[in-house]
């Protein structure tokens, strides 16, 4: 998934690639999205850079859930303050009447689905740097902290 973010960013696009890899930008992705047993990115998600960032932003959201990367690459893509991607929400849905336990659970019908946010992060534009260590920042006079800090 990196190599298709730096293959779409540095070569123009979804069908961009790197002369020293083989493989496009989309190319690399449906790789990773067939070992997980999911189809194709759908040919509407490639025509811009970005519909396909917008994709790609979720697909690393979904493979990389609860790995820890979310917080950097949204600082990467410069998304920290920005909706839906500051906002964590949580999902209520209820099962329709009767339930039928014999059967599927995804045959089993959902009413009531809804979305509530629990907490709106404020994050601000220093959220983008890291403080560096103030002694070394002391060191010398002309190195300065990060904007912010």
């Amino acid at each position: 998934l990196m190599y298709a973010e730096a293959a779409v960013q540095g070569y123009g696009g979804a069908n961009g690639k790197s002369p020293k890899f083989s493989k496009t930008a989309v190319e690399a992705v449906n790789v990773v999205r067939a070992r997980a047993g999911v189809g194709d990115v759908h040919s509407s998600l490639t025509s811009s850079i970005s519909a396909f960032m917008k994709e790609l932003i979720r697909e690393r959201a979904v493979e990389l859930s609860f790995e820890g990367h979310r917080f950097n690459d949204l600082r990467r893509w410069r998304l920290l303050n920005v909706a839906p991607y500051n906002v964590k929400t949580r999902q209520f849905f209820d099962r329709a009447e009767p339930l039928d336990p014999s059967v599927d659970p995804k045959e089993n019908k959902v009413v009531g689905w809804r979305e509530e946010p629990i907490i709106t992060r404020n994050l601000i534009e220093r959220h983008y740097w890291l403080p560096i260590n103030t002694a070394d920042v002391s060191i010398y006079e002309g190195f300065g902290q990060n904007p912010g800090w």
